[in-house]
């Protein structure tokens, strides 16, 4: 009788393909002959897996049957993919191993671990097992014959639920990677405890789908206290089993202290607060699997309160303009330009060329108020007044790169400016607290995930700035080549509430693809 070895490893339900020697000449009785045939029979759980076979040399080193880890047919079905690494790990595709030749040898199994053979105390040995025979030669390859597995390690004592659990979901074909994925961000596993048994309840990748925006938005999984939350109340305390529910419904408590009712209709189909459980039990040796489709304990309500005190999170429209390269600063631009208390940083920001020191995001921006501006008499400066290199500066002092919210304003501490300069912040209690002399008005306005402001009522390092003689401002409004008329379009992400004075002032110009269908002003 031949053992056949037609094998292939999917790694994580990856595509990719691991081919194994073609041991089909491999005579039954020669196995049983060296003592190797219930190794060599464990290689069934291959059996319903795509099979591509290698015509490479190999080398199998094989355990006997009274090696001291024994692998029972019960294991054999309920730790298929455990067995399979092992076995892999016990296979060298590409070489036929000379143990002769009288030096240590380091080689890589076709599982990915290292293998160490080398003399110790007058015997070879790998990595611990004993070799009993060096050299069995068969068509195309060699066996190697071992007094135990080189691994054993890995199949001692029984897995837990965990591990079962991290286990069947790598091989899940029903799209569970979404949950896998947001598992891994957690604390949830923490929770689970070694010997006891547990149920959970797995959302397929189409239920997560349902609350991720389209193209921007606010995703809730991506407030990880929230997520922690929610899976925590996926898993239940101990084996629940679909086969064992009857119509009246049960009442069971998460790891999370909230409730799941399960409800089974006459018909079979199985409930969980009201959510469909498809595909049946996936049971494991401490516990099981249930896949739903939809995300237990999120809804709409939920969602718009979560949303509401993390508005931190919310993905922001991608813009072309007024500077497609520097998302935070157009965010923040188009922000500050619909309100009327920043009529002045807008027009100075539209002119000064901020783009190649503020790209892409992550920024906090100190912004100052018209009032900040009116105290230095500047209210009729021209637009381009901190265009030049020292008004830069003065402008760049007003950023600092990375995302600062209210807790991070403390009392003596101190940030760099993208300017080099540093900011000093003083807080006493109850106040928002002051960079450099600049009061905080209104602090953590966020722009989208982008970055922050906080709304200032001086300009930061303000007494700096030069004041041209009066009468000497020139004029910085520009003409629309478009259609002849002074001013801008208006934008549709902004209210309509830009004066005509205002629009004179902006001297950006309008992209054509983000105009709404109504008249220039």
């Amino acid at each position: 009788m031949s053992v056949a070895l037609f094998l292939c490893w999917l790694v994580s339900g990856s595509a990719a393909v691991v081919q194994l020697p073609n041991t089909a000449g491999i005579d039954g009785e020669l196995t049983a002959k060296l003592g190797v045939d219930h190794f060599f029979g464990l290689w069934i759980v291959f059996n319903n897996d795509d099979v591509i076979m290698s015509d490479k040399q190999f080398t199998i080193l094989a355990p006997r049957n009274n090696a001291s880890l024994q692998i029972s047919a019960d294991r054999l079905r309920s730790h298929p993919d455990s067995i399979k690494r092992l076995l892999l790990d016990h296979v060298v595709l590409g070489q036929r191993l000379d143990l002769g030749i009288g030096a240590d040898l380091r080689v890589t199994t076709l599982g990915g671990r290292t293998l160490n053979i080398k003399y110790k105390q007058g015997s070879l040995v790998a990595n611990g097992a004993k070799v009993q025979e060096d050299k069995v030669d068969v068509e195309n390859g060699r066996l190697i014959i071992l007094d135990n597995y080189l691994f054993p390690e890995d199949m001692i004592g029984d897995h837990s639920f965990l591990q079962d659990m991290y286990e069947v979901l790598s091989y899940l074909q029903s799209g569970v990677r979404v949950f896998q994925h947001l598992l891994g961000r957690t604390n949830v596993t923490k929770l689970l405890k070694q010997d006891d048994d547990y149920t959970v309840l797995v959302p397929t990748d189409h239920a997560f789908q349902r609350w991720h925006p389209i193209d921007w938005g606010f995703y809730p999984f991506s407030v990880p206290e929230f997520t922690d939350s929610i899976l925590t109340n996926h898993f239940i305390y101990g084996n629940v089993r679909q086969e064992n529910m009857g119509t009246t419904p049960i009442v069971v408590k998460t790891l999370g202290n909230r409730e799941i009712t399960f409800q089974k209709t006459a018909a079979g189909t199985v409930y969980a607060n009201g959510v469909e459980v498809v595909g049946g039990d996936t049971p494991l040796s401490r516990g099981n699997i249930m896949l739903v489709t939809e995300v237990l304990f999120v809804d709409e309500g939920v969602v718009h309160k979560l949303h509401e005190g993390h508005r931190d999170k919310e993905t922001p429209p991608l813009l072309a303009f007024p500077w497609f390269g520097a998302q935070f600063l157009s965010h923040a631009f188009l922000l500050l330009e619909s309100d009327r208390r920043f009529t002045h940083i807008t027009r100075f920001l539209n002119v000064a060329d901020l783009v190649p020191h503020i790209p892409g995001q992550g920024y906090t921006f100190f912004v100052p108020m018209d009032s900040a501006f009116k105290s230095l008499n500047l209210e009729s400066a021209p637009d381009n007044l901190l265009s030049s290199k020292e008004g830069l500066e003065i402008l760049l002092s007003h950023f600092v790169k990375g995302r600062l919210y209210d807790k991070d304003i403390k009392d003596n501490s101190t940030f760099t400016s993208l300017s080099g300069r540093t900011l000093h912040i003083s807080r006493k209690t109850g106040t928002n607290g002051t960079i450099e002399d600049a009061n905080i008005v209104e602090k953590e306005i966020f722009v989208y995930n982008l970055g922050t402001m906080f709304y200032i009522d001086k300009v930061i390092f303000g007494s700096e700035i030069t004041i041209p003689p009066e009468g000497t401002f020139p004029t910085t409004t520009v003409e629309s080549e478009l259609n002849g008329e002074s001013g801008t379009f208006p934008d549709i992400l902004l209210e309509d509430n830009t004066s005509t004075t205002q629009a004179q002032e902006t001297t950006y110009m309008p992209t054509t693809t983000m105009l709404p269908e109504t008249t220039p002003v």
